[in-house]
């Protein structure tokens, strides 16, 4: 237990030295964005001052031989000495700032523009999280955090698609979810022998065939094949379709199976763009509520401050 203690001393001891003087300057920081909220012009030159004369003053304290703990203690002591003086020079102003900060706020939200990552991430998790209560297996509360933190993650990587390392990130879980989706297809498969099965083979069948649509849904690759020319994908799908009706044949002497297969996924197709759709619309209608909402709210709160004063 003592040797416990002393590790954790000496750790403790170790992040002081390293971060006390970080530490203090983003406490520096935080003091001059109160300024610039709740102060007057001249409470924010006189917060500019100060964060503009700290370089100096740590030079100072330095050629005084002071560690960057020392530092931070008298630079602290500073802080928290000149803190009526602070709270003084705000406090006449600070409520009429605050209001017109709120109102500003309010105003923004009131014009902000729902982005799709966000439809889709509210969606995503209304529709997991009822999957999730509606369930009559033993959920756990470590499962539930879990799925619902991934779906956060996703929208983040999704809304901050433009950085390279979201992009990254979210191409990476792709390749991953695609990778393993196809190892568990080819294990059921061999598992369960499902390639003796006469309806297994033609739905395998009727999929290649229609996969290269992503191909052509996709802006990027459809540009990047075929640069355009439509007529070059109806050339590429005439012997994708021909070998579909060839393969379908061998297997099971008739067409038939494969237009009816074909049908069947073309139906899944359009009743999950109808649920998606509904969902979606669902979605959007839950955030423009949540944003209007906090819009009212913090007008509101703006018109009560003021009433106050």
């Amino acid at each position: 237990m003592m040797l416990l203690s002393i590790s954790l001393s000496i750790i403790i001891g170790i992040l002081v030295k390293a971060y006390a003087l970080p530490i203090v300057l983003r406490i520096v920081g935080i003091r001059n964005w109160l300024y610039g909220i709740f102060s007057s012009e001249e409470g924010k030159a006189h917060g500019e001052e100060m964060l503009a004369n700290l370089p100096d003053e740590i030079a100072y304290y330095r050629l005084e031989d002071d560690s960057n703990e020392v530092i931070a203690a008298k630079i602290l002591f500073r802080l928290v000495t000149g803190l009526p003086d602070d709270i003084a020079m705000w406090a006449p102003s600070a409520p009429a700032r605050f209001a017109s900060k709120v109102a500003g706020w309010s105003e923004t939200l009131r014009h902000y523009r729902i982005p799709n990552a966000m439809i889709v991430g509210v969606a995503t998790l209304g529709l997991m999280n009822y999957s999730f209560f509606s369930s009559h297996n033993n959920q756990t509360i470590g499962n539930w955090l879990l799925m619902n933190s991934v779906v956060i993650l996703m929208t983040i990587l999704l809304w901050k698609l433009k950085h390279p390392l979201a992009r990254r990130i979210l191409n990476t879980w792709i390749g991953v979810a695609i990778v393993a989706g196809t190892a568990t297809m080819m294990w059921l498969t061999i598992n369960y022998r499902l390639y003796e099965i006469m309806t297994f083979k033609v739905l395998v069948l009727a999929m290649v065939a229609v996969l290269p649509t992503i191909i052509v849904v996709d802006k990027s690759w459809r540009n990047r094949l075929f640069r355009g020319r439509w007529w070059l994908i109806a050339v590429c799908w005439v012997p994708i379709i021909a070998g579909s009706f060839a393969g379908s044949l061998l297997i099971a002497h008739d067409v038939k199976p494969l237009l009816e297969m074909w049908a069947a996924m073309a139906l899944l197709a359009v009743s999950m763009f109808i649920v998606c759709g509904a969902i979606g619309l669902a979605a959007y209608i839950l955030c423009l509520l949540g944003v209007r909402g906090g819009a009212g709210g913090l007008r509101l709160v703006a018109s009560g401050i003021r009433r106050l004063r």
